[in-house]
């Protein structure tokens, strides 16, 4: 594939993932007015999240470019696959922002985005991007 197509694909793919990230902060923030639970120290936590999230991106791209420096040859598209997985997690993640500020609403978004035609996975009913990080 020709290199400038292949550049403009990687870079397209940090700006759609950058752009589903800030809908779903706009979203979570407004669920969080209308219900009443805004809370600095979690949006905090949240932000941070969101901006791991563009780092794992561009580490993506920084392995992309390094490892064939390296001796290390690689095919797989390593940014576009992060930011793909991470475009499905944030369409759940605005659904289900959308679905406490708007339960009709919410309905009916389910049907076309449930968390199984998206493929987000879930571990014993819990959200695997909800559970908390015990690994520090």
């Amino acid at each position: 594939m020709d290199r400038k197509v292949v550049r403009k694909l990687k870079v397209t793919a940090l700006i759609v993932a950058t752009i589903f990230i800030l809908f779903d902060i706009a979203t979570g923030w407004l669920k969080a007015l209308s219900t009443g639970t805004a809370n600095s120290s979690i949006m905090r936590q949240g932000l941070f999240r969101k901006i791991a999230e563009i780092m794992a991106v561009l580490f993506g791209y920084v392995c992309e470019y390094v490892f064939p420096y390296a001796g290390i040859e690689v095919s797989i598209p390593f940014a576009t696959g992060i930011a793909a997985y991470i475009v499905v997690m944030e369409t759940a993640s605005i659904i289900e922002n959308l679905a406490v500020m708007n339960p009709h609403l919410g309905e009916i978004l389910e049907k076309f985005f449930s968390r199984e035609k998206i493929g987000v996975e879930e571990e014993n009913g819990k959200h695997l991007e909800d559970k908390p990080d015990n690994s520090l």
